[in-house]
């Protein structure tokens, strides 16, 4: 019995501390190609190890790979695509304080329970570390994955993430990355379609002192929103968040600390609001004008948008009441005229002047009916406006007037006049980054109207001598709420536009005709420069630009007459605009015509 007691021992023993023993110096470059289960201590300066062949270093117990002490510099790991460096113990990778290198494709991880601290890099008393993970490339553990607090924590360490840095834990060991207070100079890039996630108590990424946070992949907080994702807690940090990058969860500043900056780079006009905590300095590299109180900004234009759509509807009545004019000796008597326009709108964006580029399609319907001089305009449309930045707005137009063909309204010298009010409903919906929401993006609608009032005369020349023209047009927009976040205050909107045009007609035979026409207008907003509004009821005032307030626009148009009878009568037009705001447009319309 004594004897059997000794060879348990004996077992036992081994059992323990054979994972001890069974270790492998690496004093030279080194490739692994196929599986082992040895801890691999590196012991000399200047080694490369590389994991290739879909092999693995699994090591049970902890440390699979080790510098021998902090005295060993130039370690360069590299683990390809398919290989795995993993532990079921704690710290599968440790520098041990010494110099290293690591190029990951495949997996790096710890194996340990799901509520264990178990870290998958430990890089405390280092200085000047390099963890590239690349895409495909997967870093994970139960614990905090990427440690830099123990014993003296980290120092200049570089992570570039293009891959997956997780923690599973859901307690207080939770961070995929973790600096201490006073570790300084450390740099974290997230390059689009990385991934750095977390789901516990503490922040996904913490740093120490005068560090740097780049973003264009995805950080997330996957417990809560109400959870840090990004923490500082030292001074002079700071966080960039770029591209089409996603935030989820709050992003802190420590109480008392000072120089900390987040910058915000999403591009012109994008919409954005982050819930923050401590204190920030705002910048939006993009020229967007952020607001305080957390960080937000909207894609402004909204008084540019609304003299541009204003002119845009001043050009397009005009432009009507020169080809009915051109019917009017194939016209009898109360018989009306009406035509269909179908356009297309493209302005580029500028980003210079923050100008939002966007895409319009618009139908349009313009009926006349005359009536000895004073002849009734209706105008239906609709439309729909797609911004460059995940911002739409559908457009549904009534406007009602009169055309005064014989005299004017608004002067003793003009030859013909006309006045058109309406309005305007519209539907929008925008899409904005947010780190308050577990998608770290939101859609947000609205509900509003515009109303309309134009008024124009114009005195018409014979011969070569071109018309000369002017319109007023007057915008109204009372004040509205998106459903979060942004609130706007009334707009009221004006402008003056000086213009001439002119007409010619080419007669094709008896019955075709060839029409040439063009406008050349030159357009000045007078009022409504000023925008006020609110972001999470934070308010804010966004100036226009002067170069947004005014416009020169040449448009033309070319038409072709089919008369079919003394009752039938088709027209086709096509025009194209042109402008100083980088705006063009191509549109097409037909015309018949009909009685009431």
């Amino acid at each position: 019995m004594n004897f059997m007691k000794k060879i348990i021992l004996i077992l036992l023993f081994f059992l323990i501390f054979s994972n001890k023993l069974y270790a492998a110096n690496v004093a030279e470059d080194t490739t692994f190609s196929s599986d082992t289960t040895a801890q691999q201590i590196v012991t000399a300066d200047n080694v490369d190890i590389i994991v290739t062949n879909n092999s693995s270093i699994a090591r049970t117990g902890q440390k699979a790979i080790k510098n021998t002490d902090s005295e060993v510099t130039g370690t360069t790991l590299t683990i390809h695509s398919g290989s795995s460096v993993t532990s079921t113990g704690n710290n599968t990778i440790s520098t041990e304080g010494g110099d290293l290198t690591i190029t990951n494709s495949g997996t790096i991880q710890a194996l340990g329970a799901s509520g264990s601290n178990s870290k998958a890099i430990n890089i405390s008393g280092s200085d000047g570390v390099s963890i590239t993970n690349n895409s495909g490339g997967i870093i994970t553990s139960p614990g905090n994955t990427i440690l830099g607090t123990s014993g003296t924590g980290g120092d200049n360490t570089t992570i570039e993430n293009s891959g997956q840095i997780t923690t599973i834990n859901t307690t207080s060991s939770s961070s995929a990355i973790i600096f201490s207070d006073n570790d300084t100079g450390n740099t974290i890039t997230n390059n689009i379609g990385g991934e750095i996630t977390s789901k516990g108590n503490k922040g996904t990424i913490i740093v120490g002192v005068s560090s740097t946070i780049t973003n264009s992949g995805t950080i997330k907080n996957n417990k809560s929103v109400d959870k840090n994702v990004i923490q500082l807690k030292g001074n002079n940090n700071t966080v960039t968040l770029k591209d089409e990058g996603i935030v989820v969860g709050m992003i802190k500043a420590a109480n008392g600390t000072t120089g900390n900056t987040l910058k915000i780079n999403h591009g012109v006009g994008r919409s954005y609001y982050y819930d923050t905590s401590g204190t920030f300095t705002l910048e939006d590299l993009d020229g967007n004008q952020v607001v305080k109180g957390s960080a937000g900004s909207v894609g402004q234009g909204g008084s540019e948008i609304l003299d541009e759509l204003l002119g845009t509807k001043s050009l397009n009545i005009r432009q009507s009441l020169s080809k009915y004019k051109n019917a009017e000796e194939d016209l009898k008597e109360n018989q009306s005229w009406g035509e269909i326009n179908l356009s297309t709108f493209k302005r580029k964006q500028n980003n210079q002047n923050l100008s939002l580029g966007f895409n319009s399609a618009d139908l349009t319907i313009n009926l006349m009916y005359p009536d000895h001089g004073k002849d009734f305009i209706l105008s239906l449309g609709n439309g729909n406006q797609k911004f460059t930045k995940d911002y739409s707005v559908d457009r549904h137009s009534l406007h009602t007037g009169f055309f005064f063909r014989d005299h004017p309204i608004l002067n003793k010298f003009g030859d013909e006049s006309f006045i058109l009010g309406g309005v305007n409903l519209k539907i929008s919906e925008r899409e904005i980054l947010t780190n308050t929401t577990s998608s770290g993006k939101l859609s947000i609608t609205d509900n509003f109207e515009t109303y309309d009032l134009i008024i124009g005369t114009k005195i018409n020349n014979d011969f070569i001598i071109p018309n000369i023209g002017a319109t007023l047009g007057l915008s109204y927009t009372p004040s509205h709420k998106e459903s979060d976040y942004y609130s706007w205050d009334k707009k009221e909107v004006s402008n003056l536009s000086i213009y001439l045009d002119d007409d010619y007609k080419l007669n094709l035979g008896k019955n075709y005709q060839l029409n040439l026409g063009w406008i050349l207008d030159a357009r000045q907003m007078v009022l409504g420069k000023e925008q006020n509004y609110e972001i999470n009821g934070t308010s804010a005032i966004y100036s226009q630009g002067t170069d947004l307030t005014k416009e020169v626009t040449l448009a033309t148009n070319l038409g072709f007459d089919k008369k079919m009878s003394d009752q039938h009568l088709f027209k086709f037009y096509l025009d194209s605009t042109i402008s100083t705001q980088e705006l063009s447009s191509i549109s097409g319309n037909f015309a018949y015509k009909f009685a009431f």
